[in-house]
């Protein structure tokens, strides 16, 4: 499975596992009819709906930014941003590795890119990027809506990584 995208994917993976587990639990202790600490035992089965139901809604506003990515990408007017901060969030954690000998080993990336535009500065944030970008000064392409300049997109391929992430 590859790794989210965004904060969003990542919230539909966890909330849909969660609900999925929770389902089961529920129909299991209903079926073989086991106390749950004194609770009803089909309780689990509402809240892992409600979490499934969190993680459509995670879906749908993933798909909706997709959307909104494309239309950028094809529509809107490319312009050459600078990088003003990168962030390491290590306290999101996706384990592809068998071993990880260090916190922050298997977290995302986040770049702000700043772009100028009808006289005005704006700021964007990249989508997560799971390898590190490289720290010498970047230009990066970002693709903006004319009509609202503050709808934006870093184009992720015209980011330089550091070679010894990969």
């Amino acid at each position: 499975m590859r790794q989210p995208q965004t904060i969003w994917s990542l919230c539909a993976f966890i909330f849909g596992l969660m609900g999925i587990i929770f389902v089961f639990l529920g129909m299991l202790f209903y079926i073989t009819d086991i106390p749950v600490n004194g609770g009803c035992n089909w309780f689990f089965i509402p809240i892992g709906a409600i979490l499934l139901l969190g993680s459509i809604v995670c879906l749908a506003r993933c798909g909706l930014q997709e959307q909104r990515r494309k239309h950028l990408k094809t529509n809107g007017i490319s312009v050459v941003g600078k990088i003003q901060s990168v962030r390491h969030l290590v306290w999101i954690n996706w384990n592809t590795k068998t071993f990880v000998n260090w916190p922050g080993q298997c977290s995302p990336w986040v770049v702000q890119c700043s772009y100028c535009y009808g006289g005005r500065t704006y700021t964007v944030k990249s989508l997560l990027s799971w390898i590190k970008p490289a720290t010498d000064f970047q230009q990066p392409v970002i693709y903006l809506d004319p009509r609202n300049p503050v709808h934006a997109y870093v184009d992720m391929d015209t980011i330089k990584w550091e070679l010894s992430s990969f």
